[in-house]
């Protein structure tokens, strides 16, 4: 018997009842855990098996009515124990969405305990959806993802061992402490994300050695060595991760990887590859299933275009699904598509509209609190007048952003670099270069206040 996977032979053997007591918990437990190498293996298994009918294959020559009588008992007790495990998972994911929803609906001061206590909320399924909704809540709100992550935590180390196999239980229990990582690493807390990340890794080692839950993990980690600022190494990883789910058949993970992929390119300063990056996961991702993924896909396609120097193309890419932008009626993404529309607006020469749309999406993110992305937007506008030779106006712009800038959340490193800009648009010897020097430093340090502004040599 393997350490890590049933193997084919195991699961014949436990087919036909010939596996040992420990043997037959440790398989069943190890496909209830969704594992999809084995869920093939199964698949295949039953597939031949239906092929042959309720009694199994025929009967070969010179068998006595004893020995096929007992194969038959055996088939049926497979098809038994498996239809009475399928049955038991479909029950947990039905009752799932509606206990969370009773779980959530309670004060957050009772919801630890209504885990500890309510038998119903231990299972599977709730842990896995708690874990999902953090996920999710990333995109929203960053502090309840958290919360949610905590509670997923909570419940993977309540969840019984025996009923769903210790392996499984800790495979679980490393996906909530790496998406724990994930929900820090959204609420700038990059290290809280490493100590989280790490004790996944470190959990995921004794687990059941599941490429899927490899994959998934190896995926938290390079979104925060992306946060780090470690691109290189984040893309390298992701190359990992898109051929695990490559092996698995798993297009619309792999699909999701390559976007990922794409987004680290463009940050590095490799729009062009990231341009190609973006268009093959698109390709792979199944769109109803993630519509936000795929509309942030696209969004950051029509980017990088505009980056490159297409921005003709890159308009025609966001007529194609502005619509879609309706989708998610909350303030964030509407600025992201009023700041790209602006973008666009400048490499196409509409300049007064660029002008005019790029003060009012910095007005709103600062109104919203996204003094960051303000800071952003205000550099756009800068390199704007610099290529007009407005330095009056880029003066008076870099006068009042320190000062408003001060007053929001945006890190001492950061500061640093927008008074390298202040200072040299005092002087008047600022130039669009630096302007895309420090824009380019300030997407790589969003969430990293280690990293240095060091100015390229004059």
């Amino acid at each position: 018997m393997s350490l890590e996977h049933p193997g084919r032979e195991d699961l014949e053997r436990f087919s036909r009842g010939a596996a040992d007591g420990a043997e037959e918990r440790w398989i069943e437990d190890h496909l209830r855990s969704g594992c999809a190498l084995c869920q093939r293996e199964v698949d295949d298994l039953l597939s031949h098996l239906l092929e042959a009918g309720p009694g199994g294959p025929a009967p070969a020559a010179g068998r006595t009515a004893e020995e096929t009588g007992g194969e038959d008992a055996a088939w049926d007790r497979l098809f038994s124990t498996l239809e009475t495990r399928l049955a038991l998972a479909a029950a947990e994911r039905k009752e799932a969405p509606a206990l969370v929803a009773e779980l959530l609906g309670r004060p957050p001061g009772e919801q630890s305990v209504a885990l500890r206590l309510d038998r119903r909320l231990q299972t599977l399924a709730v842990c896995e959806l708690l874990i999902e909704r953090s996920f999710e809540a990333g995109f929203r709100d960053c502090s309840r993802s958290v919360e949610l992550a905590n509670l997923g935590l909570l419940l993977a180390g309540l969840l019984d061992g025996e009923r769903y196999g210790r392996s499984v239980v800790q495979d679980l229990e490393a996906r909530a402490w790496a998406y724990l990582g994930n929900a820090r690493r959204i609420a700038f807390d990059l290290a809280g994300a490493e100590e989280a990340l790490a004790r996944a890794e470190r959990l995921a080692e004794k687990g059941s050695a599941d490429p899927l839950e490899e994959a998934r993990i190896l995926d938290l980690r390079a979104s925060l060595l992306s946060d780090q600022g470690r691109f290189e190494q984040a893309a390298e990883l992701l190359d990992v991760v898109i051929d695990i789910y490559d092996d698995l058949r798993e297009s619309h993970r792999k699909g999701r990887a390559m976007i990922s992929r794409g987004l680290v390119l463009g940050y590095a300063g490799w729009p062009e590859e990231a341009i190609r990056q973006l268009r093959k996961g698109l390709g792979l991702v199944d769109w109803d299933r993630e519509p936000r993924l795929v509309l942030g896909a696209r969004h950051n396609l029509a980017w990088f275009l505009n980056d490159c120097g297409r921005p003709e193309e890159a308009r025609r890419q966001l007529q194609r699904f502005r619509h879609s932008y309706r989708e998610f009626p909350d303030s964030w993404t509407a600025l992201r598509l009023a700041w790209l529309e602006g973008r666009i607006a400048v490499r196409l020469g509409r300049r007064d509209l660029a002008e005019t749309t790029l003060r009012e999406v910095q007005r709103r993110f600062l109104a919203a609190g996204y003094g960051y992305e303000a800071s952003l937007v205000a550099l756009d506008l800068a390199h704007l007048y610099l290529e007009e030779g407005r330095n009056a106006e880029v003066r008076t712009l870099a006068a009042g952003m320190l000062d408003v800038f001060l007053s929001q959340d945006i890190h001492r490193q950061a500061l640093a670099a927008l008074a390298v800009f202040q200072q040299a648009a005092e002087l008047d010897t600022a130039t669009p270069y630096l302007v895309q020097e420090i824009s380019a430093y300030l997407l790589r340090a969003r969430k990293n206040p280690r990293l240095r502004f060091e100015k390229a040599a004059a």
